[in-house]
């Protein structure tokens, strides 16, 4: 499937924390690290470059160390840590999985420690997650880094006592002269403990009821939505986008008219830039038969960003309790208990990775390669980096696409054109599918959310569905197709 570029509305809801591209002094230092391997191929010289790929996020060069080190240091302890923490960044996830086993649960190794929190979160194992976790914290966390990793898999158990604190002082570490992940770390937890201490111990995001509601098009954007009532106001129209967070992002003006105040304040990027919020929380959240009680909000013009077209974004990962079905071709969004039971369709091995991310591995060209699902996204499109792997010898040609709708400011995605790609993906195969690049891709989602994204599954592609179902519990995603016209 190709875009026209004149025609290209680039329609893109992905919500992340906010951070910047900061000017990163360790992309100087990876030269003369990798040139150390090369000359003494040491453990010792191995780890240090490791160390510097890591904070320069230069996990192309890091990739490269990995194949060298499993070579040459199969069973050497000290780099194993970071050869699975490079391996994830990389997307080569299912590698990481299984290197990770062979990491000694008494492991001291900090680095060993964080990748396996990461791991364990993104298969929904947060008991497992936890474990380690606490290993970490009997350690003594040194770094905001790490604390960043405590506090993820103890919200996740809903372990809150305490997380407010954890944040400051995650805050007070953190040095932006430490590389990569710092560089994102002060943004993404800015304001939330705040937050924290103004809403109280008691579990966000619940679900008070299971239940159905009407799912239609978006009029202008055809992204999936549905009408809501926030705190016994409404209706609002709102998309539902499983690239969205797990939070409510309604626009201020409806906020306001709500009697909805902020919190604290804190900010979201989307493909377009940084977008300053407020923070808040609905008490009640109704979607049709569906209900849902203390949900995390952001508050911000959300209705500018859409061309008036909506009042706010659901970020399906409010629904992290249960079994979400986008029923397409009923027209339903359904929010069911998790079960064993399994869904309708294909089965697609799912990460749920960051902010509750849908990613699935895919093929392109034949190659393995990690797919986000993103619903608030009217487009498919891949990263720079895996374009350029694909097309080695083809000068990547880039623009400015126009019309750039969605979330955030002060920054114009750049678009680039290319053949289109073979993509397997739910055991169903596309040729010449899409043939558009976006940057943002490869410079911001992927370094916040930590996983390599090689390609946005959008819209296009879930309109060929009956229907998608998440059990986000389990950590299980199946595909019904329509059938293919002949």
């Amino acid at each position: 499937m190709m875009f026209s570029a004149p025609l290209l509305m680039a329609v893109i809801m992905l919500l992340f924390p906010a951070g910047e591209e900061p000017e990163n002094p360790w992309k100087d230092k990876v030269p003369a690290a990798v040139k150390r391997v090369e000359v003494k191929g040491t453990v010792s010289a191995l780890e240090n470059a490791f160390d510097v790929t890591w904070r320069a996020d230069d996990w192309q060069t890091s990739l490269r160390l990995v194949r060298r080190a499993l070579k040459e240091h199969p069973d050497e302890p000290k780099l194993r840590g970071m050869i699975v923490r490079t391996l994830w960044r990389a997307g080569r996830i299912e590698q990481a999985e299984r290197l990770a086993t062979l990491i000694p649960p008494e492991t001291d190794d900090r680095v060993a420690l964080r990748a396996l929190i990461e791991i364990y979160m993104a298969r929904c194992e947060y008991e497992q997650a936890g474990r380690w976790a606490e290993r970490l914290a009997a350690l003594g966390p040194q770094t905001a880094d790490d604390l960043n990793h405590l506090f993820a898999a103890r919200y996740a158990l809903q372990k809150y006592d305490g997380l407010a604190e954890m944040l400051r002082k995650a805050e007070r570490l953190v040095d932006v002269g430490n590389g990569y992940p710092e560089t994102y770390i002060a943004e993404s937890i800015a304001g939330v403990a705040a937050y924290l201490d103004a809403v109280g111990n008691e579990p966000l995001n619940q679900i008070a009821q299971h239940g159905s509601a009407p799912l239609s098009p978006l009029v202008l954007l055809n992204l999936p939505s549905c009408d809501v009532f926030i705190n016994g106001y409404g209706p609002y129209r709102m998309v539902i986008d499983t690239g969205g967070s797990i939070m409510v992002a309604l626009d201020s003006e409806a906020a306001e008219e709500i009697g909805l105040k902020s919190i604290a304040t804190a900010s979201v990027r989307g493909v377009s830039g940084k977008q300053e919020t407020g923070q808040a929380l609905i008490d009640e959240l109704q979607i049709g038969s569906l209900t849902c009680k203390r949900v995390l909000t952001r508050t911000f013009p959300v209705r500018k960003a859409v061309m008036n077209a909506a009042d706010g974004i659901i970020g399906t990962g409010i629904f992290a309790d249960g079994r979400m079905t986008l029923d397409f071709a009923n027209g339903q969004l359904v929010v069911s208990p998790s079960s064993e039971k399994p869904g309708t369709g294909y089965s697609v091995d799912l990460r749920l990775v960051s902010d509750a991310k849908l990613m699935t591995p895919v093929k392109l060209e034949g190659e393995s390669a990690m797919a986000l699902l993103d619903s608030g996204a009217d487009m498919v499109v891949l990263a720079p980096s895996r374009l350029k792997k694909i097309f080695p010898d083809r000068e990547i040609q880039t623009f400015d696409p126009g019309i750039g709708l969605g979330v955030g400011s002060g920054k114009t995605p750049r678009i680039s054109l290319n053949p289109g790609v073979e993509l397997v993906f739910a055991d169903r195969t596309y040729e010449n599918y899409s043939g558009l690049g976006l940057d943002v891709l490869d410079t911001l989602l992927s370094p916040i959310i930590g996983v390599q994204t090689d390609i946005l599954i959008g819209m296009p592609t879930f309109r060929e569905m009956k229907s998608c179902t998440v059990d986000y519990p389990r950590c299980k995603l199946w595909i019904e197709w329509l059938k293919r016209e002949r």
